[in-house]
């Protein structure tokens, strides 16, 4: 009982610590028990949104995605204060420009004007299985999980996560071959954007430059052997992770839709 109450001690205490701050030894580690119980509940949460958006009104679909949407983005407004708040991390470097930060952005614009272009298809092949490797593959392992970045992190990347799924089990995604390659071209054309951003600045926006001790990252990296092969391995990777997530999409629409 000593031990638990000391553990929550250690949490309280780092709650708002940082990653760059946080002493060895808190982290809940990859795969760890902490870990699974988080995916848990991130999953049940999902669940939870997707259901009551499927069974709402027309009206109340919009709230619920503005709802999503706006909390993204405040959130993400919140972390960069709180960074920039903290002595000795840079905020340059936390800069709300990854790829699930565009997932924010299009969750945003597509909840304000719903049904504008690809963005829908974006949201469900792109930005949605980019989020649900977020939460399988965290950056936050080093952090205890009661900590404000961690719960961030889950929270984040499941409210991505359900923003696609919700649209696409209501049937409000149309799922085209053709959109997802607009989706990739999409891609593509960000991705060189942020990785001349990253070369010009010395930064590491969207992973393209450094694996950042992340599991599955790393795993490209030793592969490719970095550099620019790791970003072209990186890119292949996820046009993979496009197509299965398309295809999966479209087995469920055709079995279940």
């Amino acid at each position: 009982m000593q031990k638990i109450y000391y553990n929550l001690y250690l949490s309280m205490k780092h709650f708002w610590t940082h990653k760059e701050k946080i002493p060895e030894g808190q982290g809940y580690g990859q795969f760890s028990p902490a870990h699974y119980m988080t995916l848990g509940l991130t999953f049940l949460s999902i669940v939870f949104i997707v259901f009551l958006y499927v069974n709402a009104g027309p009206n109340e679909r919009i709230v619920i995605l503005r709802m999503m949407s706006f909390t993204l983005i405040l959130s993400d407004v919140f972390k960069t204060i709180l960074i920039a708040c903290t002595d000795g991390v840079k905020v340059s470097d936390y800069l709300p420009l990854e790829a699930c930060s565009f997932g924010a952005y299009a969750c945003f614009f597509d909840s304000l004007w719903p049904n504008n272009g690809i963005l829908p298809l974006m949201l469900l092949t792109l930005f949605m299985p980019a989020a649900f490797l977020a939460v399988i593959f965290p950056t936050t392992t080093d952090l205890p999980v009661f900590n404000f970045y961690t719960i961030h992190q889950f929270l984040y990347h499941a409210l991505i996560v359900a923003y696609g799924l919700a649209r696409f089990a209501a049937g409000e995604v149309s799922l085209t071959f053709i959109g997802v390659w607009k989706a990739i071209a999409a891609f593509f054309v960000l991705a060189m954007i942020m990785y001349l951003i990253d070369t010009v600045f010395d930064k590491n926006f969207m992973f393209l430059r450094d694996a950042y001790d992340n599991a599955l990252l790393s795993a490209i990296w030793k592969i490719t052997g970095g550099g620019i092969a790791y970003v072209g391995g990186l890119f292949c990777f996820s046009i993979c992770v496009i197509h299965v997530f398309f295809l999966l999409f479209r087995l469920i629409e055709k079995l279940f839709l």
